[in-house]
């Protein structure tokens, strides 16, 4: 018998539900010649006899069972058992385009690429709804091998790889949480390039009940694991080392974890209580601190708009998401808080972001923490301030499907001059400078765009006039803060020619968040005046 050109592998454990969809996508490639692998992981709802009745309805698809060990080992057999020249994983519970194989193959070929992979689709399990995912860079422009490394979706599916990059190289999947991006970048890197197919083919199915990211990866007893990602990037860095890449990829390398552990911070934060997240973010202070002995990670805290979050995930610390202040202005952070007021969304972040905003818990967070660093920018001052049961609250987006979207709102107006958000401005710099006297303002002085586009061309939002008053008022604020704050570490990026929106931006084109490239540029140029501030200090 000969032997396939691709083997698909598929570890099955509980998702009987899903099965048929996954299976069926498979077995419809317009790519033949492939075995599958599926491989049941000791389920116990059923997806054992499901994996039976497909196994008998064709001839490629070998099925292996096996008792509960979780998928690392269920990926580690089926490497072991393949016959193709190409590797497929395949998540159960997603499906795939019926040319991906196809196009996958094709391009692996025609490039000589080890390893190729495609574009996704995010699929919202709750809402049927898709999101795009470009996973060979951003903004038309494709990663380099190191840019991949550290930016590409770790998912082990959505690509194929040569089957030598595992067995030659002695890659295997370690059995902790985590598991891909463990293997991700020593894959790439062992590769030596990336063959990209910039279509979603894979389907990736988000939101799924008692899926590891829903449960936040309780172990098997019950219990809460704080120690998230530290096994798998720790496994990572041995790995560069075991294949003798080390020294090659040393600049690289602190950027790829240092990226990854944030990247789970985030997906962790509104998943953990306050007392395990908080015990997360110190193991991989940590951890961190252990790797990387010469690399500052300074403790910071982020008021402002959701693109200043963007802009600083590029810096190599740590960023705690507990300590990030965003759809909250001024003016409603220096008045008392709000008491009794039950906040509802159907986005588990903004509606933390509203009650922290609410509890005025940014006092209480500055004080405790002592941030180093405060990073700030004024875009959620466009917002409105308005009284809710008494209580002052910025009219932020984050408002808009919340429960507070439907409570009886007075407008509080701010006059021409600027003078009351001014008084609150001061209270709030005054408040900072009692409660934490060695924070330094690092401002960041962003304006709503007044483009979208793609490196190629961009168009001019139609409310342009919106646009530019709002930013007029924006100016105004900046240079009362730039006066009262007269030590702040300041950047203008305003000026840039990358100073647009992204116009095929996941969550939707809009005038408040920039585009990838430009976030980097920015990020860039804040690592440098931080790394000036210091040499200047130690002199």
């Amino acid at each position: 018998m000969t032997d396939p050109v691709i083997s698909v592998i598929i570890p099955v454990y509980n998702v009987g539900s899903y099965l048929d969809a996954c299976m069926q996508s498979v077995l419809s490639q317009t790519f033949p010649d492939f075995e599958i692998l599926l491989i049941n992981d000791g389920s116990t709802d059923g997806s054992a006899a499901r994996c039976r009745e497909w196994a008998l309805k064709d001839g490629r698809i070998r099925l292996i069972e096996k008792e509960n060990e979780g998928v690392s080992a269920s990926r580690n057999l089926g490497i072991d058992l393949a016959r193709g020249t190409f590797l497929a994983f395949l998540d159960p519970d997603d499906w795939i385009d019926s040319c991906y194989l196809e196009k996958l193959y094709a391009a692996a070929e025609e490039s000589g690429a080890l390893f190729a992979e495609c574009d996704l689709w995010r699929y919202d399990n709750r809402t049927g709804k898709k999101i795009y995912r470009a996973c060979y860079g951003r903004m038309g422009v494709p990663y380099t091998l190191r840019e991949h490394m550290k930016y590409g979706p770790t998912a082990t599916y959505k690509a194929l790889s040569r089957r030598s990059l595992w067995t030659d190289g002695g890659v295997r999947m370690p059995d902790c949480d985590f598991e891909s991006p463990a293997v991700y970048a020593l894959i790439l890197a062992l590769a030596g390039k990336v063959a990209s197919v910039p279509e979603p083919l894979y389907y990736y199915r988000r939101f799924r009940e008692n899926s590891l990211i829903e449960t936040g990866y309780m172990t098997r007893d019950g219990k809460a694991n704080n120690r998230l990602g530290i096994d798998a990037m720790r496994f990572l860095l041995d790995s560069f080392c075991r294949t003798g890449l080390e020294r090659e990829y040393a600049d690289t390398l602190p950027g790829v974890v240092f990226y990854r552990l944030n990247d789970i911070l985030a997906m962790q934060y509104h998943r953990k209580s306050p007392e395990d997240f908080g015990s997360l973010v110190a193991n991989q202070r940590t951890f961190l601190g252990e790797v990387f002995p010469e690399h500052r990670n300074p403790v910071y805290m982020t008021w402002g708009g959701y693109n200043l979050s963007k802009i600083l995930s590029h810096l190599e610390m740590t960023h705690d998401p507990s300590l990030r202040f965003g759809f909250s202005g001024i003016m409603s952070v220096t008045s008392p808080p709000a008491e009794g007021l039950e906040i509802g969304h159907r986005n588990a972040y903004r509606r933390i972001m509203l009650e922290k905003e609410a509890s005025r818990v940014f006092w209480r967070q500055i004080e405790k923490v002592q941030p180093e660093i405060l990073f700030m920018d004024l875009l959620e001052e466009r917002f409105g301030s308005v009284m809710i049961g008494g209580s002052v609250m910025t009219r932020s987006d984050a408002v808009e499907g919340s429960t507070l979207a439907d409570a009886d709102f007075t407008e509080i107006s701010r006059d021409e001059s600027g003078e009351r958000w001014k008084q609150s401005a001061e209270k709030f710099v005054q408040r900072i400078r009692s409660v934490s006297p060695g924070t330094r303002f690092f401002v960041v002085e962003n304006y709503l765009t007044r483009e979208a586009g793609t490196m190629r061309e961009k168009e001019p939002f139609p409310n342009q006039e919106e646009i530019l008053a709002t930013n007029r008022k924006l100016k105004g604020y900046y240079e009362w803060f730039r006066a009262a704050v007269p030590d702040a570490l300041w950047l203008d990026p305003s000026q840039d020619p990358l100073y647009f929106t992204d116009s095929r931006y996941e969550y939707g084109a809009v005038a408040s968040h920039l585009n990838a490239l430009e976030n980097e540029k920015i990020a860039g140029r804040i690592a440098c005046m931080l790394k000036n501030e210091e040499e200047r200090k130690n002199v």
